[in-house]
């Protein structure tokens, strides 16, 4: 009975009431709208990251810090074996494969493109392109001196399937070389600086062309995006009990674009919920001491009668309990049903960076509705504190004596 007496008092004015809800949903409702977003767009940016660089990626630490002297950290086959059993005692890994990665400089016609290959396995269940594929088609075990080419470097070189360019490199040993490349397909990225940028060839015929039989890293994806930093520990924990002189990084330490919009979405978000939480505290104030003081006669009325200070305290406390809930699960509902019909809208735009439209969206998860239902409860219970502590120390005779 205790919880329903202070809900029963909140509903004597109702218009009073339902402005202090509608103000607190209203900060609920915005807050959630804006973070279900900006968590739409972070899990997007992820999982074109992952498809990227994999989860895992597995190199000497001389390539992590930029730090080796010509090829000095390419991985041994026998550094790979190795490495692949030690890989193979745990279950959550989807896939693995290799990679080899080097810069060289393509000409065609009279145009010349400083481009970053990478060397894959044909045809691998890990990390490759053949998703991407829109002209063409993916390498091939058989290929010899084939390419795939992203379609922002083929428009700018005026380039298409079945055209030559002429690829030159410098060998492990220093020594320059070169080879003619025929581009077998177009690929298409959600990054257009990947497509300016990146070719990929076979790795076969990359080690023939680099003569080493070594490669640079090694790819891990796994089941789950979550389970990458557990992941990423144990194996690193392995390598080091092994000696082997490799360093585990993840897919979001590989990818700088990535670190910087994250940080900038959890700025974005932090001055948004500061702004919210003012905003619900500063009138929620204002509103509960009017309410409370003009209840003065009453509480001194109870006080009289043998109710404590401690028990006023509690009554009014509870009031404001009764009123954040209302007015956050509120927010709630009017912020999911706002997503949702934004959502259905299906507004499409082109993110900075990227070739390809996407769709407008408002991620709704118990995640998103959280952390915005809790600034809005502890907003509102912050704000009631002051003037409930300041009526229920009113003396009953000065209480009383109030007209």
């Amino acid at each position: 009975m205790t919880w329903w007496i202070p809900l029963r008092s909140l509903l004597r004015n109702r218009r009073r009431t339902a402005l202090s809800v509608a103000i607190i949903a209203f900060g609920t409702a915005i807050s959630l709208f804006v973070f279900g977003f900006l968590e739409d767009a972070r899990f997007q940016i992820q999982a074109t990251t992952v498809n990227e660089y994999g989860n895992i990626q597995i190199a000497s630490p001389q390539l992590w810090n930029d730090t080796a002297d010509g090829y000095d950290y390419l991985i041994s086959p026998e550094t790979q074996a190795q490495v692949f059993d030690l890989l193979n005692q745990h279950d959550n890994i989807q896939g693995t494969t290799t990679q080899l990665q080097f810069p060289g400089l393509i000409a065609a016609g009279n145009q010349t493109q400083v481009v970053r290959l990478t060397a894959q396995v044909p045809g691998n269940d890990t990390l490759n392109i053949d998703g991407f594929i829109i002209e063409g088609r993916p390498l091939q075990p058989s290929d010899i001196a084939s390419v795939l080419m992203g379609r922002s470097l083929a428009n700018r070189l005026g380039l298409k399937v079945d055209d030559v360019v002429t690829l030159t490199l410098t060998t492990v040993n220093g020594a320059y070389n070169a080879t003619p490349l025929r581009i077998v397909g177009i690929y298409r990225f959600t990054s257009e600086q990947v497509e300016l940028q990146s070719l990929f060839l076979p790795q076969a015929f990359a080690q023939i062309l680099l003569n080493t039989p070594s490669v640079d890293r090694i790819v891990v994806n796994l089941t789950t995006i979550g389970a990458t930093d557990s992941s990423a520990a144990a194996i690193q924990s392995q390598l080091d009990a092994a000696g082997l002189a490799l360093e585990v990084q993840v897919w979001y330490e590989l990818s700088p674009f990535y670190q910087q919009l994250a940080g900038f979405f959890n700025l974005l978000f932090g001055f948004l919920t500061l702004a919210v939480f003012i905003l619900v505290f500063f009138i929620i104030l204002q509103v509960l001491t009017l309410a409370f003081l003009e209840r003065t006669r009453e509480i001194g009325t109870i006080r009289a009668l043998g109710t404590t200070r401690g028990q006023v305290l509690g009554q009014l406390f509870v009031e404001s309990v009764w009123l954040a809930l209302l007015g956050s699960a509120t927010g709630v509902v009017v912020g999911l049903l706002f997503g949702a019909g934004f959502n259905a809208l299906g507004i499409l735009w082109q993110p900075p960076g990227t070739v390809e439209e996407t769709a407008l969206a408002v991620r709704l998860s118990l995640w998103v509705v959280l952390p915005p239902f809790g600034v809005s409860i502890i907003a509102t219970l912050l704000s009631a504190l002051f003037p409930a502590i300041q009526t229920s120390r009113l003396r009953v005779v000065d209480a009383l004596r109030v007209d």
